[in-house]
């Protein structure tokens, strides 16, 4: 680009203008100073998209002191002649300088100028920023460490910037140190870069080029030429990088490299999970897979750490290093008392993984002990997690825990009394002083006149999983709430849509203003059976089944403390995870429990109300009835009664007809797998087969086919649809009804399933799923 903006046919071979002498490579006259303003400018531009990596922009003002009073001493630098490799340095010193004069003037000589103190304070700030990295989430406080961080890196950038445009000549390679500090906002900014702030940094290195290449000129030249040419490179330049992006495969939508969907992050989660989940979840392909192995009746969920402290802006769990215990092969010196009047059953897993990365220890609640982890590990009594002490974990970890699974009933729960807390640390029943309003407001509206706690943790978990709340996850983004945090927590309560952290702390927290000791805990949901039973066997003898989890399983649920029982869990957040056996709803009048992983379409009316029972009319007085045409009534009757029954029969026949031909329309039309995958659902109620709200559209498959007995060709017909739709509804409409495995399935693949439902169901079965198809009492649900 700068050779297009130094047109080489106005300069004769010679290299300079005729008539005049070359000016020699250290010019240091008021076009190196043009240059050096140039470079201060671009830098101070890119700059300005730190703003929602760091909260506010009171990080701005001693930014601006951080890039210009060392780009003044290089300029000065350059002026009074000093030789070329010194500027740098003395631009290096100068930032020093003025750093300690920002951050550590009282550790200082004449509160500028570094001193033994200086280092000492440096580090301490580093520490503390280091701190808020691995423990917040975007956007994070501006805290003195973070805003040393980065004025300190941003300010090497801008000498570096100008040392490579103004006394290197090399203007174009300054782009890279303009593109790191780009880089910040596009990886942590949970929107990327944005359009608007890659705008200005653009205009601010193009404006770096044409000063440059009006600088080899030596003066010389028509500015208005200048002007006009470095304007329309300018105006193509950004025309081309705002507008290509959104039509190349890969990118979603914004400014690079949000379309690419760059993530540092996968598989590590630092010191706080809390950080990444979202990350995670958002990541259009799974990653960091894990697998384990467990004698569980059921899968089990994976839990990392928990939070407990839910005052401050920000959340993060807390080490507790005072009070964790060395040693992990032994926890709660080998013996747990299972909860009055329940069930406990030792459980063996065996959990394997070559990239998750994190100083926290998966493991099952609630752990006996681990063997086999490699690291210095220590665990807390208080909430049973496990930490490495001297690293942030080992990626490539194969241990083994055993553990205890309670089992409780409804009844258990329901005859726990309030608990008095005498003997509970405050940590898990404090609240902020200034909690908001309208989370106090929701907890008694979710409540009601619930008197038990464990009435209170169910009508709290139903107000959730309620139709006025959705799962999403980009609504916290867009709507500028996708983080953690008090204020977080009340606007997710306004626009009752969010994932799993949201609900899980909303839960936790709301649990508490009623008087139930809660924290939430983050790790993974129980995940997919992979089919494979790996040697060896439980406590008991029982064989091991093996499951995997990856990046889209990370998750977050609450667990509420009910006295002689100890921490429970539970599952707010709709479509993830299970919903125990104990917090299931229960239906009322009657004894039939409603499972929260029933197919979603099930209207609420249809699921709840009791038969009503029907008035009986009173008996007329007997009367005496003419004689009449009975031929001509009878037939005529018949007749009707006969088009009744057959009205009766066809018209469900016929509407189920319609919308499966509505479907097929829609699919051919716009290359849709969508359609395609609503009618399967469809044929999966109608057969007897319906979805769970827990069900990915992957699990779904699997059931389906395993429990239908597919044939080769029907499983592989269902799978070439069944990716079609991930692709489609995770990849984003930018490779919707392309080429290859995530090509919009043909309606045949559809038929080949239909074929196979009905030749695998009874006569009576076919023509109810015919005639009177069960779909169609289902609210229609596209997730």
């Amino acid at each position: 680009m700068s050779a297009l903006l130094s047109r080489p046919e106005a300069v004769p071979a010679s290299g300079h203008l005729q008539g005049t002498e070359p000016a020699p490579r250290g010019d240091r006259g008021p076009a190196n100073v043009a240059v050096a303003g140039a470079g201060a400018l671009a830098v101070l531009l890119c700059s300005l998209s730190v703003h929602g990596v760091i909260e506010g922009w009171s990080w701005l003002p001693p930014l601006f002191f951080a890039v210009l009073v060392p780009l003044a001493a290089t300029a000065g630098a350059r002026r009074l002649k000093v030789p070329q490799p010194l500027v740098p340095v003395a631009g290096m010193a100068v930032l020093a300088c003025t750093l300690t004069w920002l951050f550590a003037s009282s550790a200082s000589f004449l509160g500028f100028l570094p001193g033994p103190g200086t280092l000492a304070r440096a580090d301490a700030l580093l520490a503390e920023a280091r701190t808020v990295v691995l423990t917040e989430v975007a956007p994070v406080q501006p805290l003195p460490g973070i805003l040393f961080l980065c004025c300190a890196g941003i300010g090497l950038v801008a000498v570096l910037t100008d040392t490579l445009a103004a006394t290197l000549r090399m203007p174009a390679t300054a782009g890279l140190g303009l593109f790191a500090v780009l880089m910040i906002p596009a990886v942590l900014k949970p929107a990327s870069l944005g359009a608007g702030y890659f705008f200005l940094a653009a205009v601010g290195y193009l404006l770096l080029l044409t000063v440059s290449a009006r600088r080899e000129q030596h003066g010389h030249g028509n500015p208005r030429t200048w002007l006009a040419r470095g304007t329309a490179v300018s105006a193509s330049a950004l025309a081309l990088a705002l507008l290509l992006p959104p039509v190349l495969p890969g990118f979603n939508g914004g400014a690079f490299p949000e379309g690419t969907r760059f993530n540092f992050f996968s598989g590590s989660t630092g010191l706080n999970p809390i950080v990444t989940l979202g990350n995670d979840l958002r990541q259009p392909q799974s990653s960091g897979r894990i697998t384990y192995a467990t004698s569980s009746v059921e899968p089990v969920y994976l839990r990392s750490t928990t939070l407990e402290d839910f005052s401050g802006s920000r959340w993060a769990p807390d080490v507790r290093e005072d009070e964790r215990r060395q040693g992990v092969a032994t926890m709660s010196g080998g013996a747990y008392t299972p909860p009055r009047g329940s069930q406990a059953e030792a459980v063996v897993t065996r959990i394997s993984s070559n990239t998750y990365s994190s100083p926290w220890l998966l493991a099952p609640y609630y752990p006996l002990g681990v063997t086999g982890a490699e690291g210095s590990w220590s665990w807390d009594p208080k909430t049973m997690t496990v930490l490495d002490d001297d690293s942030e974990g080992a990626a490539r970890q194969d241990y083994q825990v055993l553990s205890i699974a309670a089992e409780f009933t409804p009844e258990q729960l329901a005859a726990i009394p309030a608990a008095d807390g005498a003997g509970l640390d405050p940590v898990f029943t404090d609240l902020p002083a200034d909690l908001p309003g309208n989370i106090r407001e929701a907890a008694a509206e979710a409540v009601g006149d619930a008197a038990t706690p464990y009435a209170k943790a169910m009508a709290l978990q139903s107000y959730l999983r309620g139709p006025q709340f959705s799962y999403s996850l980009e609504a916290p983004v867009e709507g500028g709430y996708d983080g953690n945090g008090i204020s977080v927590l009340s606007e997710f309560l306004e626009r009752k849509a969010g994932y799993c952290v949201h609900f899980a702390a909303a839960m936790a927290v709301m649990a508490r203003q009623e008087g139930i000791p809660s924290r939430m805990a983050l790790g993974y949901a129980p995940g997919q059976d992979t089919g494979e039973t790996p040697d060896g066997t439980g406590p008991n003898g029982e064989p091991l089944r093996e499951f995997e989890v990856d990046s889209t399983d990370a998750h977050a649920w609450p667990e509420l403390y009910f006295e002689g029982a100890g921490w429970v869990r539970f599952e707010p957040t709709p479509s993830r995870g299970s919903v125990p056996d104990y917090a299931q709803q229960q239906r009322t009048p009657g004894t039939a429990t409603i499972h929260d992983d029933d197919d979603p379409r099930v209207p609420d009316a249809l699921a709840t109300a009791p038969a009503v029972p029907q008035e009986e009319a009173p008996l007329a007085p007997e009367t005496v009835l003419e004689p009449a045409d009975t031929g001509t009534t009878a037939w005529l009757g018949a007749v009707l009664g006969t088009l009744a029954a057959a009205a009766a029969v066809l018209t469900p026949w016929a509407m189920r007809r319609r919308r499966a031909a509505r479907r097929r329309k829609a699919a051919a039309a716009g290359s849709r797998s969508g359609p395609v995958w609503d009618e399967i659902a469809d044929l999966g109620i109608d057969y007897g087969y319906p979805g769970r709200t827990s069900d990915t559209p992957r699990t779904y498959a699997r059931r389906l086919a395993g429990e239908a007995g597919f044939s080769p060709q029907a499983d592989e017909a269902l799978t070439r649809i069944r990716l079609a739709f991930e692709e489609e509804a995770y990849a984003g409409s930018g490779r919707r009804g392309r080429g290859g495995r995530g090509a919009a399935p043909a309606w045949e693949n559809l038929e080949t399933v239909r074929n196979e439902l009905r030749s695998g169901t009874s006569l009576f079965g076919r023509l109810h799923a015919r005639f009177l198809p069960p779909s169609l009492a289902m609210r229609f649900r596209h997730d």
